[in-house]
């Protein structure tokens, strides 16, 4: 049943796939010119897929901060984004702290619950602020195209 150690070490090398030869070769090219590592592996990457995926279905990284900082009314859409990914973070913080067991070894009682509750309301700012859900940018994405335009608005 127990296959010997050889047949995991051929399966961990990653040395012998293909896109770790192809990153190595990446990595020693970032060495010979002026351009980043990151760079390189767009430039790369374009060259694999164009002609292959649809444009539709490749965007750029929008540099959010940099429109934030400014736009006011973006900086407000952009905040609101973030708060509402932080109700939507607690609310499913909530619900799982639900289908957790609770053993009356050791109960807090109601000071327990409204401490719990505001380190819930915690948990969820502070993981929304970080952007690792990535659920604020989606929504400012797909709202900031209906603010008005500067450019109109001035005239």
């Amino acid at each position: 049943m127990i296959r010997n150690i050889n047949d995991y070490t051929n399966r961990l090398n990653f040395v012998e796939k293909p896109i770790a030869n192809k990153l190595k070769q990446i990595a020693e090219s970032v060495k010979t010119k002026d351009s980043s590592f990151q760079e390189q592996l767009n430039q790369q990457i374009n060259q694999e897929i164009t002609g292959k995926v649809s444009s539709a279905n490749v965007r750029r990284h929008r540099d959010i901060k940099s429109e934030i900082a400014k736009d006011p009314y973006k900086k407000k859409l952009y905040n609101s984004s973030v708060e509402f990914e932080s109700i939507f973070v607690k609310m499913m913080l909530t619900k799982m702290k639900k289908n957790i067991g609770k053993s009356n070894f050791i109960s807090g009682g109601h000071a327990e619950e409204i401490f719990e509750d505001m380190l819930y309301d915690e948990y969820s700012r502070s993981m929304s602020a970080n952007q690792k859900l990535g659920l604020a940018e989606q929504i400012y994405e797909s709202m900031v195209s209906h603010l008005p335009d500067k450019t109109t608005e001035q005239k």
